[in-house]
């Protein structure tokens, strides 16, 4: 296997001698969401120029050929963003990472943290509920529902018209388990152990849980309560496979697991659930904030984090943020916070970036104040985490007594 290394945000330059314009065609169709393909010119040195659009992964170019795209963060720092992005913290998600440095290895760890803990669930027992049910029965169960009943034996049938509840385990919270399980076979697990593993998981829940398609979103917004309450981080890593061993990443008789970590939605679902867990308690953060533009809904906002005070309900500050290393702000970034500031009547407006590239800046738009922050993924992130916040509340503190 050929294996183009390529690093997040840097281009790569491959002789035209060394790559051919149908694998660099079939690259874009079905990768150019994620892959830039530059073709040869004479601005480029006549070479195939490629650039991540801000994934990192494993993606196959050809049947003998590799694109591996490696993150500028250490692979330690990616597990700790997972583990907030995706709600993992009950989860001892860190445990075993020590001999985890390179992206070949991390899929196949999330595979092994998540079988385990459903192996371990489906030893307890999985979680049941009663869903209802209507039924044509030979007897009487439930509540008989006369109309139907009545109607089916003027055709002559002795059968009753039944609605009663159903003790099962064929639920949406076990249904996300067994999708997600019955689909990791097809992208190449390697280590033979987690195949063994994932093979228990499935046979433990697929006779008795239907096995049916299912999204990402389906496993958000679902209810926990102490009953099922170590679902959460469970659906939360199905989450993380759905999304992003979608479409175009599948697997062949290949010696790797091509998958994608979309790096800018990433951050910013890292972002917001580190904040969630650590913004004062007289401040809560909403994320995704929709906000409408005109009375029929037709036109609206979506704006990543919108700051609120409790008390008051007062908007404090509107956030975006922005998954680059660029020297500055972009004008047309600065442009579409202060349109947010001002739709939700409030001075302060951030911008936040991954790292120091991106200097702090300062800006007067009106009535609005432009800032940027950076909450730096390079270290820790929990100590990046915290000196972003320190310089956030300060900056929301100072406006907040003028």
């Amino acid at each position: 296997m050929d294996v183009l290394t390529l690093e997040e945000e840097q281009p790569l330059g491959i002789p035209r001698s060394d790559f051919d314009e149908t694998t660099a065609l079939r690259l874009h169709q079905m990768h150019g969401e994620r892959i830039k393909i530059e073709f040869p010119n004479p601005l480029n040195n006549h070479c195939y120029v490629l650039q991540s659009k801000g994934c990192v992964g494993q993606i196959p170019v050809s049947d003998d050929r590799l694109l591996q795209i490696l993150p500028k963060v250490p692979i330690i720092n990616l597990f700790r963003m997972l583990e907030y992005a995706y709600n993992l913290k009950s989860f001892r998600f860190l445990d075993g990472t020590t001999g985890v440095d390179s992206l070949k290895d991390l899929f196949e760890h999330l595979v092994s943290v998540l079988v385990k803990r459903v192996l371990d669930r489906a030893r307890k027992g999985l979680y049941r509920g009663y869903i209802r049910e209507e039924q044509s029965l030979p007897y009487l169960r439930g509540r008989v529902l006369f109309v139907p009943s009545l109607r089916a034996s003027m055709h002559g049938s002795a059968r009753l018209e039944c609605e009663y509840e159903e003790h099962t385990a064929d639920l949406i919270d076990n249904r996300i388990l067994a999708w997600t399980l019955f689909l990791l076979p097809r992208f190449g697990l390697k280590r033979e152990d987690v195949r063994r593993q994932v093979g228990q998981a499935y046979r433990a829940i697929s006779g008795m849980v239907k096995v049916a398609r299912l999204d990402a979103c389906d496993c958000m917004n679902l209810l926990y309560h102490r009953l099922n309450e170590d679902y959460r981080p469970m659906h939360g890593l199905c989450r993380f496979f759905l999304e992003h061993c979608g479409p175009g990443i599948k697997a062949g008789e290949r010696d790797f697991i091509p998958f994608v970590l979309n790096m800018p939605a990433l951050f910013e679902s890292f972002v917001a659930e580190w904040l969630r867990a650590n913004i004062p308690r007289n401040m809560y953060l909403t994320p995704q904030y929709r906000a409408g533009l005109d009375e029929s809904g037709a036109f609206s906002f979506r704006i990543d984090l919108v700051l609120r005070e409790v008390n008051s309900d007062r908007v404090l500050a509107v956030m975006d943020t922005k998954y680059k290393r660029h020297h500055e702000p972009e004008e047309s970034d600065i442009q579409q916070i202060v349109a947010y500031a001002v739709r939700m009547n409030t001075k302060n407006a951030f911008l936040i970036y991954p790292s120091n590239a991106t200097k702090s800046v300062t800006l007067h738009v009106g009535d609005v104040i432009v800032r940027s922050l950076t909450f730096d993924i390079g270290i820790e992130p929990d100590e990046g985490g915290r000196l972003f916040l320190e310089k956030l509340i300060q900056m929301v503190n100072c406006t907040r007594l003028d």
